[in-house]
């Protein structure tokens, strides 16, 4: 049930959100300079406004500490697979193979890195995975680290409702105690027709409307195949492998099918010849062949089951603020399965790697003297960033202020909140860097305002998983590891630019489509 909201309380809650934005947007501040700024910000006004103690902001920055061990497990993870890579000059020789394979054009192969491969990878792993495989291969492929940033970002969101094999549905179906089938239903109709939005909105990032138009062709094959798959499969198969599915079919349509296609064939003096190199393209791409496997291998074997039980949490106290907003106290907070996280994967295939070539005689000794130094240049930054954040939204989150942004957010708009119901979703993602804990946070709070106003349950609470996944284009943390595998650490706010738009304007389609229907 909504709530009375004080609404100086909700404007005042809001500072910190507006504090990142503005300081990340427009002022240019780092991802970790504004992001210690709005953690000390936030707890000064837990403190004054919402009743936090010193004991409450405590215990939640040890939280936020604690939920970036997953993240940053996989920034230096994935820093290390590229510098590994990158040490038998691997992306020269991977670089001249997509360019043949895509005909030598350029914007092929961002929507089928930046778009179709993170949906696959989106499909099986989420938690930043897909952005530390794309945007590093997009870098390797001769993109700016910006574009491929940003792409990456764009292009996985919308796979991210049913990614990590459904972990962010089953969430929903769980926590709203609605249907199955008809949130399937819902939220498959809603990413699907993002989908479509996500390629037009990277088409237009590369090069405005000469490359939309270049684009279009791709973005609608590649498109409706895509976000077709996904209504198919999660409505008549299994929702759990809608993204999976539809990325597969992706990568078939983008890198098999398109490139034979007039408007994207080139004439063979405009293609350059795939150049000789020391290693073949399987050698080089060796590392990515590993992570997949063992992604498949553990993901899609009884072995999760098996695995997963091995976890490390720890425990927190029961705490409440002075206005009595309370948080349970829980045995083991945000587990990580240590054998299964991304990040353990990950590492696996970095020594895999390592070993692969040792063989292959392309690794020398100094080699792995150096990387070590290397990764820490590149990845200690974006460190900061994520710690800083993460305890920033733990803080917010235990102090009330979340909540009351999305109960004062349902007040006001309550007669167009099919509108609405996206932002909050969005709002979720942004401060957890989350949809399964945006899912956590509001599903069950969607459902309740959906039913008190009167209007379908199931496509208001598929609304919210829809804003989730969008929120994942701007959210700092993901923005956060994007940046570090990219090595543009202190560019955050200018990839947030360029994301942070194409997320409102399509959670407003959506919505306003929603008011429509609805």
């Amino acid at each position: 049930m909504l709530e009375n909201v004080n609404m100086i309380q909700w404007f005042i809650a809001l500072i910190p959100v507006m504090s990142i934005l503005v300081l990340m947007m427009f002022l240019r501040w780092s991802g970790g300079k504004a992001g210690s700024f709005t953690w000390i910000l936030a707890s000064v006004i837990s403190f004054l406004v919402f009743g936090g103690n010193f004991r409450l902001i405590s215990i939640a920055s040890l939280k936020g500490l604690w939920t970036t061990v997953f993240i940053l497990f996989i920034i230096w993870g994935a820093m290390t697979l590229f510098n590994i890579v990158d040490r038998v000059n691997g992306f020269e020789v991977i670089a001249d193979k997509f360019t043949s394979l895509t005909g030598g054009d350029k914007l092929l192969q961002l929507l089928v890195v930046g778009w179709a491969l993170t949906t696959f990878v989106q499909g099986v792993t989420g938690f930043g995975t897909p952005i530390a495989v794309s945007a590093l291969l997009l870098v390797g492929l001769g993109f700016k680290p910006i574009v491929a940033t940003a792409s990456s970002l764009i292009g996985h969101a919308w796979a991210v409702g049913f990614g990590s094999l459904g972990s962010s549905f089953g969430v929903l179906v769980n926590l709203s105690g609605l249907e199955s089938s008809g949130l399937a239903f819902w939220s498959s109709l809603f990413l699907g027709a993002i989908c479509l939005m996500t390629g037009l909105a990277i088409s237009y990032l590369y090069d405005g409307w000469k490359g939309l138009k270049h684009g279009l062709p791709a973005v609608l094959m590649m498109g409706i195949t895509m976000g077709g798959t996904l209504i198919l499969v999660a409505n008549f198969v299994l929702p759990y492998i809608a993204s999976l599915a539809a990325g597969t079919i992706g990568l078939i349509v983008g890198a098999l099918v398109l490139p034979k296609f007039k408007w994207y064939k080139k004439g063979k003096s405009e293609v350059p010849e795939e150049k000789e190199h020391k290693i073949d393209f399987h050698t080089a791409f060796a590392p990515y062949y590993f992570l997949l496997g063992f992604v498949f291998v553990i993901y899609l074997t009884p072995l999760n089951d098996i695995l997963s039980k091995y976890k490390i949490g720890f425990s927190f106290p029961r705490t409440a603020t002075s206005l009595d907003f309370v948080n349970k106290a829980v045995e083991s907070y945000s587990p990580i399965s240590i054998l299964t996280t991304p990040g353990t994967l990950i590492l696996l295939s970095a020594i895999c790697s390592i070993l692969f070539y040792k063989y292959k005689g392309l690794w020398k000794k100094e080699y792995s003297q150096t990387i070590f130094s290397s990764i820490a240049s590149q990845a200690l930054p974006s460190t900061i960033t994520v710690m800083s954040m993460s305890m920033m939204s733990v803080v917010m989150m235990d102090s009330g202020m979340i909540n009351l942004l999305a109960q004062g957010t349902a007040m006001m708009a309550e007669s167009v909140y099919p509108i609405v119901s996206p932002i909050i979703g969005i709002l979720g993602t942004f401060m957890t860097g989350s949809t399964t804990s945006s899912n956590i946070l509001f599903s069950a709070f969607q459902r309740d305002v959906a039913e008190i106003i009167g209007i379908n349950s199931l496509a208001i609470t598929s609304l919210q998983t829809t804003g989730g996944s969008l929120g994942k284009m701007m959210t700092p943390t993901t923005i956060a590891l994007g940046t570090g595998v990219t090595n543009i650490v202190g560019h955050e706010g200018e990839v947030m630019k360029k994301t942070m738009g194409y997320a409102i304007v399509m959670a407003l389609i959506v919505g306003i489509a929603s008011y429509i229907i609805l």
